[in-house]
């Protein structure tokens, strides 16, 4: 009689982390574009308007192109990478808290919240990336792909840049609620001292010393190199970009399992 029953094929770890980040994924991608009227079209209209408002300050200066290339599409390529890394460093602040039913669950933790929403985010900006060239080359502005090798290798080391940082926010959202103030703050200034809509090769050789420090720059630099053959300057290190991707998720990791029990059981980092 029992030779009947339904056989339950026991899971490897592999494929319940992998079932755990696919439920939700699925899970934030809804309550992140399933609540508004225009849905997924928010994933392009952000960087979209980001872009216009760029490009509308850059005809009032002229409008000759940066470095071998169309200004939109520098700006385009600036925006795009600044996004995915803000939008995994400010997700991670509150993901925690957001999926805290979640945790009742012994298969669950924290870092998947964060996972799920740095995989979320990294699809966006995938698609987002093919729509705004697309839009583009349609619009007249001429380029050719150059390396997509150093493309996704560019974009692991941003990666592992933000994933960093978001172990580490993730902790720090739920034990210090001020830090959902404070972070964003610090974190703006970045937009101006990224290479968004600058390039590196034009700065003064007196400040590009100090402005190479910045890793977000070198991801710029990077991005751009990879993704168009137009594009003129040799600046950025994917050594250095991914030294500072290691770094940060070697501390981010630290801290994160310092507080990942009391993340869930406790609200004060005391």
């Amino acid at each position: 009689m029992f030779s009947d029953m339904p056989v339950i094929q026991q899971q490897t770890p592999w494929e319940m982390q992998k079932a755990v980040l696919f439920a939700i994924f699925v899970r934030e991608l809804g309550a992140r574009f399933g609540r508004f009227r225009l849905g997924y079209l928010w994933a392009i209209l952000e960087p979209v308007a980001m872009v216009s408002v760029l490009c509308g300050v850059r005809v009032l200066f002229g409008n000759e192109d940066i470095e071998g290339l169309g200004f939109p599409v520098f700006f385009a390529s600036g925006v795009l990478g600044y996004l995915l890394f803000q939008h995994i460093a400010i997700g991670a602040l509150g993901a925690v808290e957001a999926n805290q039913s979640l945790f009742n669950y012994q298969r669950v933790k924290p870092a998947d919240t964060v996972l799920a929403r740095a995989l979320l985010e990294f699809v966006v900006f995938l698609a987002t990336t093919a729509v705004m060239l697309l839009g583009l080359a349609w619009l007249g502005y001429i380029f050719h792909w150059r390396d997509t090798v150093l493309f996704f290798g560019t974009l692991g080391g941003l990666l592992m840049l933000s994933l960093g940082l978001g172990f580490a926010l993730s902790v720090m959202g739920p034990l210090w609620q001020e830090s959902k103030k404070i972070v964003p703050v610090l974190l703006r200034p970045m937009f101006f001292i990224s290479g968004i809509f600058f390039s590196a090769n034009s700065l003064p050789e007196s400040w590009k010393f100090w402005a190479m420090i910045n890793p977000l720059l070198h991801a710029s630099e990077l991005l751009r190199r990879a993704m168009f053959l137009e594009y003129t300057s040799e600046e950025g290190s994917l050594a250095y970009l991914w030294m500072w991707g290691l770094v940060s998720m070697f501390l981010g990791l630290c801290l994160y399992r310092v507080y990942r029990v009391k993340v869930v059981t406790s609200g004060s980092i005391r």
